[in-house]
């Protein structure tokens, strides 16, 4: 498993020198931000599987912070642990939940309980990802099982064909990604065609919705294998939309087979009734 990325804010350096070192110490990846501005740019670009962020910033109150990090899709999902120089009240742990925060500790922090409430979350939203990823394996029960590959006498891609597999996970992999930049930047990369013409192609190579799960999870895999819980976990949400999309696409297409091979039967069987009607007159 990957190491977790933790970021610390705070402008007392020696407060952040210390929860640095321990963190790193505990085997963390660790970064650091002196102002809200800048821990927003870095949780932006290093996308932290966690952040220690003070109430009482330069620039931005940290609850101010917290709501931006809890309100952009590309962030929502990292772990933020405010922490306080005051007595926290109840009014103040309303403020932080309505704020996002997944805790909210006052100074000082002993580096035991912040290491234990850490490992708490992070462990949870890992295993939160695990159960996603493993809920999948349920696709193949669809009632769409009976126009699987198998029904056309194939086996799975993953076995018949493996090559064409990989760049089929490959190629779903790339629009996993048009998938997250799309929410992000609120662009149209015409993500719904290129799902269209997936969808066609697993059609005309006799693909089953099993296959479909196969390469999406074969995907998400690779996509998790480098990056941070939280990005994983954006990936898995996004792919929710988009499989259940290809599995309409790929369902569309064999409709639209089954009615145009019933047309061409139909059509057949009647020139056979012309001629037969011709022999008898």
């Amino acid at each position: 498993m990957n190491r977790f990325k933790i970021l610390i804010v705070d402008d007392d350096l020696d407060i952040a020198g210390a929860f640095s070192h321990i963190l790193q110490l505990a085997d963390y990846e660790v970064l650091s931000a002196p102002t809200g501005q800048e821990c927003l740019r870095i949780a932006k670009t290093e996308h932290p599987d966690l952040i220690l962020l003070d109430v009482r910033l330069p620039d931005l109150n940290g609850l101010e912070v917290c709501r931006r990090i809890k309100a952009d899709p590309e962030m929502a999902r990292i772990v933020v642990i405010i922490i306080t120089g005051m007595r926290i009240s109840k009014d103040d742990e309303a403020e932080g939940i309505e704020a996002g925060a997944d805790a909210y500790l006052s100074k000082p922090v002993h580096l035991r309980t912040l290491l234990a409430h850490a490992q708490t979350l992070l462990r949870s939203r890992h295993e939160e990802a695990e159960r996603e990823i493993k809920l999948l394996e349920r696709f193949p029960r669809t009632p769409y099982t009976p126009i699987a590959a198998q029904s056309f006498g194939l086996t799975l891609l993953r076995e018949s064909l493996p090559d064409l597999f990989d760049e089929l996970v490959q190629h779903y992999g790339d629009l996993l990604d048009l998938a997250l930049e799309q929410r992000i930047y609120k662009v149209n990369n015409r993500l719904s065609e290129n799902l269209r013409n997936l969808g066609d192609q697993l059609g005309f190579i006799k693909a089953g919705p099993r296959d479909v799960v196969q390469i999406h999870h074969a995907a998400l895999l690779k996509k998790a294998a480098n990056v941070t819980v939280s990005k994983s976990k954006a990936y898995i949400e996004e792919g929710r939309l988009i499989i259940l999309e290809l599995m309409g696409n790929l369902v569309s297409y064999y409709r639209n087979y089954t009615l145009s091979m019933r047309a061409v039967n139909t059509s057949v069987a009647q020139k056979d009734d012309d001629r037969q009607g011709e022999k008898y007159e």
